[in-house]
């Protein structure tokens, strides 16, 4: 599996197979970490309060879509629907607040943790045909 597929998909960074998350994005439960890899038993908080540093990614995903969103915005209505403007503004970053937690952490883990990947524990998991 490649690197961007195992983000793709919240893969642990270190064999690319055990889930990160325990619940799906769209459950009440969508910030629910494993503790380990499943697979190869890696600790994902890798020190106390390392994903502290994902509310900086999060801020990165968000500041993104207000612009994004504000552009559009102000294309679609004149400058006297003020309100439209706002709520049209505010909502894709309402409604992907899972989208960014998630990927927040995703990214903090495969980009910026010490953990590189290990073809070894990939190997081990493989399903024999």
């Amino acid at each position: 599996m490649s690197k961007l597929t195992a983000i793709i998909h919240h893969k642990c960074p270190r064999c690319r197979q055990g889930e990160t998350f325990t619940d799906s994005m769209f459950s009440l439960r969508y910030a629910r970490m494993h503790k380990l890899c499943p697979v190869c038993n890696l600790k994902f908080e890798i020190e106390p309060g390392f994903f502290y540093a994902s509310m900086y990614v999060s801020y990165v995903f968000i500041v993104a879509e207000l612009i994004t969103s504000g552009i559009l915005a102000f294309m679609l209505f004149n400058d006297t629907q003020i309100y439209k403007i706002f709520f049209v503004t505010l909502s894709p970053t309402l409604l992907l607040f899972t989208f960014n937690f998630r990927y927040a952490r995703t990214l903090l883990l495969h980009f910026l943790a010490p953990v590189k990947f290990d073809r070894s524990y990939a190997d081990k998991v493989q399903p024999h045909v």
